[in-house]
């Protein structure tokens, strides 16, 4: 089963692979962050019940960028931006990114990407019958 851990390691795996020479921080901005650098922040995570054993979950992303550029910093936050709607429609397996959309607001650019998928919990072990006691007879013969 995919964890909420498995889908943060594969979005953080996907930007230090395709943007090797910027610092990633998660879940915390401490101070003194290197630029050019990723925040990935993780909204809440929702889950549906549909049917028995199967569930919908959604994960929802805002991702930061910080840029390295002062002078360009909006054309180097647009480059970025398209980059990124490539780099995280799919992620570790079969998670497709959605719903993504990104904005520029006080010099940071936010991009937003959804991974929504289905998961089906685990059977619980029910105790197996030990015996069988089995009769047979002939009928009218």
């Amino acid at each position: 089963m995919v964890t909420i851990n498995n889908v943060l390691d594969g979005v953080i795996l996907k930007l230090s692979q395709s943007f090797p020479s910027a610092t990633i921080y998660e879940e915390e901005i401490k101070q003194g962050l290197v630029e050019p650098c990723f925040f990935v922040k993780l909204f809440p995570v929702a889950q549906d019940k549909e049917f028995g054993r199967r569930y919908k979950r959604y994960h929802t992303f805002d991702v930061h960028y910080f840029p390295l550029s002062v002078e360009d910093a909006n054309k180097e936050m647009h480059d970025v931006a398209e980059k990124l709607y490539d780099v995280l429609e799919w992620i570790s397996g079969p998670h497709h990114g959605s719903k993504m959309n990104h904005e520029i607001i006080d010099g940071v650019l936010h991009f937003f990407v959804s991974y929504d998928f289905h998961i089906m919990r685990p059977k619980e072990a029910v105790p197996k019958m030990q015996t069988l006691t089995e009769e047979g007879f002939i009928k009218n013969g």
